[in-house]
């Protein structure tokens, strides 16, 4: 009979250990705006202070999406609270870089190289942020 509670117990263990994982989370929801007709991929990336000067490759986390128009809602679920900045752009030609003239964008209207005006504080739970494309 012991083993059996034992068993039980242990078997609770892993469902316990995720809901609490899940509680220590943030997720957000990010609403972008302004795609053009052109089409191509939406390229959206969250970045830290130390990663938003680089190169758009170096992103924490990546979300794309093809075949894109009017407005979208990108999620970025299961992030350590903290400070982040979100860039987005529309890569028009597919080729993976953020070429002269394609739609772009980053959180708080900032411009690309002030990381603290486009700062997000995320809190644990549900936050959101929009970016416009221009």
């Amino acid at each position: 009979m012991r083993r059996a509670v034992l068993f039980f117990v242990l078997g609770l263990l892993p469902v316990t250990a995720d809901a609490a994982q899940t509680q220590m989370a943030a997720t957000l929801r990010v609403t972008i705006d302004g795609i053009t007709a052109s089409g191509g991929t939406l390229r959206v990336g969250l970045y830290d202070e130390a990663t938003f000067p680089a190169i758009p490759d170096t992103a924490l986390f990546k979300r794309e999406i093809p075949k894109i128009a009017g407005s979208v809602v990108v999620t970025f679920d299961r992030l350590p609270p903290g400070t982040y900045a979100v860039k987005a752009w529309q890569d028009v030609n597919s080729n993976g870089k953020a070429d002269v003239g394609e739609p772009s964008g980053i959180s708080n209207g900032a411009n690309a190289d002030n990381f603290d005006g486009a700062a997000i504080v995320l809190q644990l739970g549900a936050n959101v942020a929009a970016v416009h494309l221009r």
